[in-house]
């Protein structure tokens, strides 16, 4: 927002004060010209000469000779009260560049210097603010307009602070020179050492026309203005967002926390934050600051923000009430019911789930379209075992978002589940062609190579995908992938592919990271001794497969019932799964429309 003409008068009404006090307009004396002093007492005396008459041109306009500028300053002076348009502060430009050019001595030259760069100043302001109404191409015109004007006004007055700051403001749009915005704030910065708020201000503004690289010199601009202004708001969120740039998050939750004592309601800058903390794994500091702005001040949009962060810290509890908090704050928050909805399907609540989208969708019926609403009906499909629904919701998002890899690996993992096989494959091998060591991938299409028989393709996806793994994963999918790929090496009915040596080593160490908890992890190590030719060993694990899972009630009990009969026969395990390609065609709404 442009500054109000108000300053440049008051500069202009402290200016004329001074102007009218400082002897430059001394009634009964000469006019626009300092006092002559009085004559010597030993001069004689002109009793005789007519009385002096009264004073009709108390402005100056019948200028002294010497002073031949005079007289147009003056008018310009009597001009300036009334001016209001660029028209009337055009025709006291000129008198006051005529006043100039003829010449004015001593404090009148600095006088009209100053007036010159307050008129031009207001010119500009002016011009500024029919900015907003044109359109085009003239929009750059009138700003172009209005830096000549100023550039006159500091060229007039070389300490007018706000034509600076606004030569700034005006380069920081489209098209303008950053050069020149970091000439003008630094001159003013220079100007305002007794203003340590509007310095606070200046240093923002030159901190944005910084090169990007220049992280050095941004930062210290930012660490400047907090320094001057420790209100400055503008100036926090800047440096919170430089820190993050850095990795600095503990900076950048300093400054948020800043920002938010000030403004709780700033869910912007608390979103950007958090989504950072979320991406580092930092989602108890996540929480943490969320409920030192929700101590601030509570707001629906603030317990919707920490209810998502607590789903990630698997804290569905937490996320209910913070949920329940946000909708009894604003019942008719469209968003907050389909979260809420998500977490009841996540407690196989599918009524709840249900009501909360009807909700959501009366109060907004827009938001059916939206992605969140799309995964809601995705996932009451999916649990009422309605997968061709399930499906048909996926590939919408997927459609909307053909880069996105989280829903390409749920639609791929929606085919595989309703023996869709061939395009479960097809879609991962197209993550794969992208991203061809994505762990998740490769292990899926590892299972579905392994459930059409294709075990050569199987063995090498799980021994890539066990190359890529990375710390971080789980030890449920560590053991995941050790199981199936030692299954496969023990099992398979290609002799060419089986490995006795590295299916018990495998199985050993999917064992050892499962603490010898998991019935089928058992077996699967039984069936590598066994395909070593190591009965006793096969059958001693074997055992204990079954009686682990008898007391688990597992409902693959019988098989493993038959793997042990195999072993006491001295016959190792063979096994090659074929699933069944589901041909069933997938038809959308549009197909189901009763014509």
């Amino acid at each position: 927002m442009i500054r109000s003409t108000l300053s440049s008068q008051i500069v202009f009404a402290v200016a004329f004060s001074v102007y009218v006090t400082g002897g430059l307009l001394v009634p009964g004396g000469t006019p626009g010209v300092f006092a002559q002093e009085e004559q010597a007492d030993d001069k004689p005396a002109q009793s005789d000469a007519p009385a002096k008459p009264v004073d009709d041109d108390p402005l100056g306009l019948n200028a002294a000779d010497e002073d031949a500028g005079q007289s147009l300053l003056d008018e310009a002076v009597v001009q300036r009260f009334d001016a209001k348009s660029v028209r009337q502060l055009k025709d006291i430009e000129s008198k006051l560049r005529g006043a100039l050019k003829k010449g004015v001595s001593g404090e009148n030259e600095s006088f009209a210097r100053k007036m010159l760069g307050s008129v031009l100043l207001q010119q500009s302001q002016l011009i500024v603010q029919e900015i907003p109404k044109a359109r085009g191409a003239r929009q750059l015109e009138l700003r172009d307009d209005a830096l000549r004007v100023l550039q006159s006004a500091v060229k007039a007055d070389e300490e007018l602070v706000e034509a600076y700051l606004m030569i700034a403001r005006l380069n920081l749009s489209p098209g303008g020179d950053k050069t020149a915005v970091a000439e003008a704030t630094t001159k003013a910065i220079e100007l305002l050492e007794d203003n340590p708020v509007e310095r606070s201000a200046a240093y923002v503004l030159r901190a944005l026309t910084w090169d990007p690289t220049q992280d050095d010199k941004i930062l210290g601009d930012l660490d400047d203005a907090i320094r001057d202004d420790p209100a400055n708001m503008e100036a926090y969120q800047a440096r919170a967002a430089l820190r993050l740039k850095f990795d600095d998050v503990d900076g950048a939750v300093d400054d948020m926390e800043k920002i938010l004592e000030k403004n709780p309601t700033n869910q912007q800058i608390a979103q950007v934050v958090v989504q950072k903390l979320a991406e580092m794994e930092r989602l108890d500091d996540a929480a943490k600051l969320l409920s030192k702005a929700l101590e601030a001040k509570p707001s629906e949009g603030l317990y919707r923000m920490r209810a998502i962060v607590y789903r990630m810290l698997r804290k569905d509890d937490q996320a209910m009430a913070d949920l329940n908090k946000a909708l009894a704050m604003q019942p008719k928050d469209p968003l907050a019911l389909l979260q809420r909805a998500n977490i009841a399907l996540s407690r196989d609540d599918v009524q709840a789930a249900k009501r909360d989208l009807r909700a959501a969708e009366k109060i907004a019926p827009g938001v059916a379209a939206a992605d969140q609403a799309i995964e809601v009906r995705c996932y009451i499909a999916l649990q009422e075992g309605r997968m061709a629904d399930a499906i048909n919701e996926m590939q919408k998002l997927v459609q909307r978002d053909p880069s996105s890899m989280p829903r390409t690996l749920q639609l791929a993992s929606l085919y595989l589940e309703d023996d869709r096989t061939e395009k479960g494959i097809d879609l991962l091998t197209s993550i794969l062609d992208r991203d061809p060591t994505n762990g998740s991938a490769l292990r899926m299409r590892a299972g579905a190579y392994l459930s059409t028989g294709e075990h050569r393709q199987a063995i090498a996806d799980y021994e890539l995908a066990l190359e890529e793994m990375g710390d971080d994963e789980s030890d449920a999918v560590l053991s995941n992938i050790l199981n199936n790929l030692a299954w496969v090496l023990a099992t398979s009915p290609n002799d060419d592919l089986r490995d006795a040596e590295k299916a018990i080593k495998f199985g050993l160490r999917a064992v050892e990271v499962t603490e010898e908890k998991e019935a089928h992890i058992l077996s699967t190590l039984a069936a590598g001794y066994a395909e070593a030719g190591n009965f006793e060993k096969a059958i001693e694990w074997s055992k204990r497969a079954v009686e682990l899972g008898e007391k688990d009630e597992n409902p693959q009990i019988d098989q493993l019932k038959e793997e042990l009969e195999s072993y006491q026969k001295g016959k190792p395990w063979r096994e090659k799964q074929e699933t069944e390609e589901n041909d069933v065609p997938i038809l959308s709404e549009d197909d189901l429309i009763d014509t």
